[in-house]
């Protein structure tokens, strides 16, 4: 399979665990089935090769920024939410005009923006697996009761980037034996009601850049006035 179906998959499953039928699916699968082990260890090999690698140059930012500035990374009002506030969002191109970023939405950006830098030279959190996401909130936990969340202004101290890849997508959520089923109406409550959120706000493959990388390069792909 392309990258690109991989992907255009793994968003498709996700949604359906999150928003659709998928959390009761999930929970018919019987994880000791040596077929479902056997598939699994082969969808984590795939997904952790290096042909797979979603941090790579160049990443692509959809909406209106004409001149980049250093990000001012902050943690969102709400205690309850995930997603950091100021960063620069970036998607990984798949096929053509699509990135995954695109890929996850039902209407064309006017404006895109295609971000070269040199991977090696950025101080960039993974999010490869549970684990790597277990790591990062653990290590910079918002202060707060109940389920940890990122803080995200903790976290820009540590580094420049995290990125959420494909494998991380697919795993970086509360096992079902963390949270019982019935305390989450949907995947979506069940994804936020562990002892740290999972990774249901990400809807897809991308980085959230904490700080601008070394010498970069930042040019126009497409603005609403060309077409």
């Amino acid at each position: 399979m392309t990258t690109h179906s991989l992907v255009s998959d793994a968003q498709t499953d996700i949604s359906s665990y999150l928003f659709g039928n998928g959390m009761d699916t999930a929970l018919q699968v019987d994880v000791r089935d040596p077929a479902i082990v056997a598939t699994a260890e082969a969808v984590a090999d795939e997904l952790g090769s290096p042909t797979r690698d979603t941090f790579t140059s160049p990443q692509r930012h959809s909406g209106r920024a004409e001149v980049l500035v250093q990000p001012r990374v902050r943690n969102r009002p709400s205690s309850a939410e995930v997603l950091p506030d100021g960063a620069l969002w970036t998607g990984t191109p798949l096929e053509g005009d699509v990135d995954t970023w695109t890929r996850s939405r039902s209407n064309n950006p006017e404006f895109v923006y295609e971000l070269r830098f040199s991977p090696p030279t950025v101080k960039v959190s993974r999010i490869d697996s549970d684990g790597d996401w277990r790591r990062l909130i653990t290590t910079h936990p918002r202060a707060g009761s109940g389920t940890l969340r990122p803080d995200w202004v903790s976290v820009a101290h540590d580094c420049d980037a995290v990125h959420l890849s494909l494998a991380g997508l697919l795993t970086a959520h509360p096992r079902v034996s963390e949270v019982h089923p019935a305390d989450s109406v949907n995947g979506y409550g069940h994804s936020q009601s562990g002892p740290r959120a999972g990774v249901g706000d990400w809807s897809t493959v991308n980085t959230a850049w904490m700080a601008l990388p070394r010498d970069y390069e930042w040019t126009v792909l497409r603005r609403m006035r060309d077409r």
